[in-house]
């Protein structure tokens, strides 16, 4: 997130305050002469050095508010959060460090400089000052030609389906441990102890998106009370105070609200959606690209095309892959959690209903839409998988073309 953004630039300024002071030191000891680089005195040191902090601090301040306008724009077009792509890439993150640990590296000298009365000139330490301009100077330029490709749509949609890729290959709660032996018949029993009697509600005193399921807590927690937890609010769902978020089955029903209590706290909760766990996310990052181009004062049909297709894509490769067991057991091989794992049919829904009602009668998009939702069907049938939702956004997708057909036929 825009922490690590924070965070590497803090250490890059570290780093240059250590080596700035530290360097002057080492270079009146070592009295080592650069023949590539002749001062005179103290003073045309002293003046380079400032030169190089100028422009670097110049320059990296430029470069950055036009970065930020330029993807402000870009967001305006497409969706608010592809911000995060920015936030995110290597190479925007390391030419903002480069620049912001070359010029507190000069700074630094320059203090260190102010402080000596030594008349000895410090060729390492200007010699290091240059390299580190010319690098950054560098990254600066690849960062021009690495900005201008990534701000196009295609770019960022391709960023945020390669997001979905990973995180639809291996959906949750794969990784987490506790996977039952024989998946089907854990899933059962737990079904089974959820229909013998109510649950006790956990809520959340909190609100905010749900990030994070601390499962393997909650399965060691389950285990001591000998209890089942179900979760009842997916990943990526937006919690109100006091909303349930899971329920619980303990041994004795009088420890059901404190062990309820206990559960909440292990569902996390924060201002943003995030990519781990949440395969939603990037599904739902798509369907706003898709909603952006469709829009009247955006008129992009080609651009939402590519988002639905780039979609479609990431969902058949979910369809396809290896789903890991709803149920999470304990060390006694007992059922302990019972999580809302995404489905292919939800997902479709997330991805496709409102890109539905803002298509509009636009034929060619209309037409593609229907045939990505078959395709959809298609490999849903061939895996056994529900479809109820997809065939209900045919059906809608063939109420609101036949709608857009008449309405142009009026005109």
């Amino acid at each position: 997130n825009g922490l690590h953004v924070v965070l590497k630039g803090y250490l890059a300024m570290a780093a240059g305050l250590v080596v700035g002071l530290g360097l002057p030191a080492v270079d009146h000891w070592l009295n080592v002469r650069v023949p590539l680089f002749v001062f005179s005195t103290q003073d045309a040191a002293r003046s380079m050095r400032g030169t190089v902090a100028t422009a670097t601090v110049s320059v990296a301040g430029i470069a950055f508010s036009v970065t930020v306008v330029a993807f402000t724009l870009s967001a305006n077009q497409l969706s608010p959060r592809v911000l995060r792509s920015f936030r995110r890439d290597l190479i925007a993150q390391l030419t903002l460090a480069s620049f912001l640990g070359t010029f507190v590296y000069c700074v630094a000298v320059l203090a260190r400089l102010g402080a000596s009365r030594a008349e000895h000139v410090p060729y390492l330490s200007i010699a290091l000052a240059i390299v580190l301009a010319l690098t950054s100077f560098g990254l600066f330029a690849l960062f021009i030609g690495h900005i201008a490709n990534m701000l196009q749509p295609s770019s960022i949609i391709s960023s945020i389906a390669l997001d979905a890729r990973e995180e639809l290959t291996r959906p949750f709660p794969a990784g987490l441990g506790g996977e039952p032996s024989d998946p089907a018949r854990a899933e059962a029993s737990a079904r089974s102890r959820c229909a013998s009697k109510p649950g006790s509600p956990v809520r959340h005193r909190g609100d905010g998106f749900l990030v994070v399921v601390r499962a393997a807590e909650i399965v060691d927690l389950a285990e001591r009370e000998d209890a089942l937890v179900r979760q009842t609010a997916p990943i990526g769902a937006y919690v109100l105070p006091g909303e349930p978020v899971a329920e619980v089955w303990p041994r004795e029903d009088d420890a059901a609200e404190k062990l309820a209590e206990r559960v909440g706290e292990l569902f996390q909760l924060g201002s943003q959606r995030t990519l781990p766990q949440d395969p939603g996310f990037p599904i739902r990052q798509l369907a706003d690209v898709a909603l952006k181009g469709l829009s009247p004062g955006v008129n992009d049909p080609t651009t939402a095309t590519n988002a639905l297709e780039a979609m479609t894509a990431c969902l058949l490769r979910f369809a396809g892959s290896e789903k890991a067991g709803a149920v999470r057991v304990g060390r006694s091989g007992e059922p302990r959690l019972l999580v809302e794992a995404p489905d292919l049919d939800r997902l479709t829904r997330l991805g496709f209903a409102q890109p539905i009602e803002f298509v509009g009668a636009d034929p060619v998009v209309r037409e593609r839409i229907r045939r990505l939702l078959g395709s959809l069907r298609q490999t849903a049938l061939h895996h056994g998988l529900r479809h109820v939702r997809i065939d209900e956004l045919l059906a809608r997708d063939a109420g609101r073309g036949g709608a857009a057909a008449a309405r142009e036929e009026g005109r």
